[in-house]
């Protein structure tokens, strides 16, 4: 379970959004739905393991090989200001914009891969900036899906070769496991198995992520989370929120929209992300 790639991706989005972000707005994170089932009282890890293990909706057994989407960012959001105070300005890079497109393929492991069309630039300066956006957006979603893919590509516990501890911690359980290069990994969940809280700790950094789940027929289906990450070489704090809109695609849950807001020391950025033209393949 790798963070490592996650925080360098988000600091850098985060200091590339400010040349083209002129507004930024508030989310709030919806509950999560709460209709519960039976909750956990057998203190038996293996027992409690396994029925964690089936909770989550689990894409991979359920034939998941490939997601396909174009990634549209709302431009006019992102330059919502600009729009105000320089209209041409804004025109222009608006009809910059409508010409890009951003391909990307998750594949059965939940790597995802960027693609782009390059759009010709009437100077150096907005070819800068072009390529500074190709970068962030190729990192803001690679590093999304890093996140994504724990609780939704398997679960949270899916670990080959890793002992697990569990124990009690109050009204929640614990899970523990140190993953290689000496990566610690603490999970609290709920007695209904939802995460609400995972801890990663490495040698370079530290993060905490507090995923929220909706309950679906199929299993817990992540609709959102908060996250910190603290690099311990230096630099800012960076906090995110994630705002995750699901869709239906071939009897498969997949995520269709992203709300998210990154805040990298005093510096803060929203982005609105529809994911369309998408494909599925499946067993």
């Amino acid at each position: 379970m790798s963070s490592g790639g996650l925080l360098s991706r988000c600091r850098r989005f985060a200091q590339i959004l400010p040349i083209l972000i002129a507004s930024l707005g508030a989310m709030t994170l919806p509950p999560a739905l709460r209709a519960q089932p039976a909750l956990a009282t057998n203190p038996d890890p293996k027992g409690i393991l396994g029925q964690a293990h089936t909770a989550y909706y689990n894409l991979s057994a359920r034939g998941f090989k490939q997601y396909r989407f174009l990634a549209n960012p709302d431009w006019a959001y992102l330059l919502g200001d600009l729009a105000k105070t320089n209209p041409a300005a804004f025109n222009s890079a608006m009809a910059l914009f409508a010409k890009v497109r951003f391909d990307v393929v998750v594949d059965a492991q939940g790597v995802a891969k960027v693609s782009h069309n390059n759009v010709e630039t009437p100077n150096e300066q907005a070819r800068t900036g072009m390529n500074q956006v190709y970068d962030g957006m190729d990192q803001m979603l690679t590093g999304f899906f890093q996140t994504w893919h724990p609780f939704m590509l398997q679960t949270p516990f899916s670990s080959p070769g890793k002992a697990l501890n569990l124990e009690e911690a109050g009204d929640k359980f614990r899970v523990r496991w140190v993953e290689e290069e000496n990566i610690k990994v603490d999970i609290l969940m709920d007695r209904t198995y939802a995460v609400t809280e995972m801890k990663v700790n490495s040698p370079g950094f530290d993060s905490v992520i507090y995923p929220v789940f909706d309950r679906q027929p199929g299993g817990l289906v992540l609709a959102s989370y908060e996250a910190d990450y603290k690099d311990k070489s230096g630099g800012p704090k960076i906090h995110v929120k994630v705002l995750i809109k699901n869709r239906p695609l071939l009897g498969l849950v997949v995520p269709s929209d992203l709300d998210l807001t990154a805040q990298v020391g005093e510096t803060n950025t929203h982005i609105l992300v529809a994911f369309t033209e998408a494909s599925l393949i499946k067993d």
